[in-house]
């Protein structure tokens, strides 16, 4: 048998050595990287309990406590901000509702009613949002009175994905969930903007003013009228899922008549806002699902307010001097804060115009559904424009109207002829109307036109005589449009041209005598 050399045997022996030390390296780098993991933890549970102590300190949202050492710095984020105003500052009356409540003053508010205000707005919020933080702040005890300005599309189904991003754990009282308070980023980046806005010179922010937007805002026909031809481009579709108005009473009853219900000491002051006209116009030509279901709503939901003596309820959506004075209004729905203002007085007054009551609850629908049928764009006006026939009944409806002037409304001929009585024929151009006596005759595209006096006149064959009118008719969207008022008058009408107030004309069209 071979040996091995000694050569051999010495070579072999550091390769035994290396072996055997081979695992050690290995096992202190696992102990390193598991002290890394360690150090790591503790700094971020050092960091995370710096930042919790830091926002439980600081409270950018004054979620725990109001803010006493410092000047407070409120938040545009009204559902974060919301609930430490609701918990900590002294009130004895809310307001609620969406962006058309944002503009009240409290001061003016608790003036008005007798107490102390405080804003709870949320614009674009749900009934199920209201309710939370009405919720909220009902518990404390410390509300006496409710104002509630209740929107018909915030009783509506919420969009898809808008609850996911409401914060309900700034309104429970579930301690261990505010950690997504704790680490809210946007919390510190409003309270650093509010403390830099500060240290420049800006102006402090009050709660007086919190969410009003009315300085901020421009007014007047021109936003009104080009927020309307948007809508109408944008609007079409709306009606395609309105839901049923069962859905929309259940969310009544679960958001607002069960506070109703379950605070009977408290003081339920209910409202309809005021939009403009032409909100409520396009949502009768848009979605006239939605515009009958919000009509029904206010009656029904009154009849369920009737029923309990904490709650009044007032209607401000028919008063034409607010909702036809395109001033006030930043767009189709948004009113300044002046006609805040005039809402706080006409509840503090218990004003009759606006109380709703048994007595008067369909009233208000109707005045409210007789002005939208019978609105008309005239310029960058609105104007209630009514025909009545021997000066009797409900305005007469066209399904298009014109009006080139206060004298004149253009209307389509065949439903002239229906709401007139008389009949019509039609030769090349020319439009033949026949009364019970006279008869004219009226060309497309010309003032020009012909009348004849009686049925004798014509079958006798005597010469027609020549009229000019003030407007010509012409063809629009497949209807012939012919001048409603001038041609009544040349069959024999007396037609009268009144002005009950501002923002109504009414043509009142006699029949001639039999």
């Amino acid at each position: 048998m071979n040996m091995p050399s000694t050569s051999t045997a010495a070579k072999s022996a550091p390769s035994k050595r290396h072996a055997v030390a081979g695992p050690q390296p290995a096992r202190a780098s696992r102990r390193a990287g598991k002290r890394m993991l360690i150090q790591f933890a503790l700094v971020s549970i050092a960091a995370a309990l710096l930042i919790s102590c830091m926002t439980f300190v600081l409270d950018p949202f004054q979620f725990y406590r109001k803010a006493t050492w410092y000047s407070p710095v409120f938040t545009g984020e009204q559902r974060y901000q919301n609930p430490g105003l609701a918990r900590n500052y002294p009130y004895d009356t809310i307001i609620l509702g969406t962006s058309m409540t944002e503009n009240f003053l409290p001061s003016e508010v608790g003036e008005a009613l007798g107490g102390q205000a405080l804003k709870l707005s949320m614009r674009g919020s749900t009934a199920d949002e209201q309710f939370k933080i009405a919720s909220l702040a009902l518990e404390t005890g410390k509300v006496k009175r409710v104002l509630w300005g209740l929107d018909y599309f915030a009783l509506k189904n919420p969009d898809e994905g808008t609850d996911a991003n409401f914060p309900d754990y700034l309104y429970d009282d579930i301690w261990w969930n505010d950690y997504k308070y704790w680490f809210n980023y946007s919390a510190y980046e409003n309270f650093a903007r509010g403390i830099a806005k500060s240290l420049l010179g800006g102006t402090p922010q009050n709660i007086e003013y919190l969410y009003n937007w009315n300085d901020e805002a421009s007014y007047g026909s021109d936003q009104v009228m080009n927020a309307y031809d948007r809508a109408r481009n944008t609007e079409h579709y709306f009606g395609v899922n309105e839901e049923p108005l069962e859905e929309v009473q259940h969310h009544f009853n679960t958001y607002v008549l069960s506070l109703v219900e379950a605070y009977p000491e408290v003081e339920f002051i209910v409202y309809s806002p005021p939009y403009s006209i032409l909100r409520q116009k396009l949502w009768q030509d848009s979605n006239p699902a939605r515009y009958s279901n919000q009509l029904e709503m206010k009656t029904w939901m009154f009849q369920q307010f009737n029923r309990y003596r904490n709650t009044q309820v007032y209607d401000f959506q028919a008063e034409a001097d607010w909702t036809y004075d395109f001033s006030l209004f930043k767009d189709l729905s948004h009113h300044s804060q002046d006609i805040n203002s005039r809402i706080t007085w006409a509840i503090s007054e218990g004003d009759v115009r606006y109380k709703v009551t048994p007595d008067n609850v369909e009233a208000f629908t109707e005045r409210l559904s007789r002005q939208v049928d019978t609105v008309l764009i005239t310029g960058k006006e609105a104007r209630n424009v009514e025909v009545l026939i021997d000066g009797n009944g409900e305005p007469i409806s066209f399904t298009s109207r014109m009006m080139p002037d206060e004298t004149e409304l253009m209307v389509p001929v065949k439903e002239a002829v229906e709401a007139l009585g008389i009949s019509a024929a039609y030769d090349a151009g020319i439009v033949t109307l026949s009364g019970r006596g006279p008869a004219v005759e009226l060309k497309v595209d010309s003032t020009q036109a012909w009348e004849s006096r009686s049925k004798e006149d014509r079958k006798n064959g005597v010469a027609k005589s020549e009229v000019t009118l003030r407007h010509a008719p012409y063809v629009a969207g497949g209807k012939t449009m012919v001048p409603l008022l001038q041609t009544a008058e040349l069959l024999g009408y007396n037609v009268v041209i009144e002005k009950p107030d501002y923002y109504t004309l009414r043509y009142v069209l006699d029949r001639p005598a039999s």
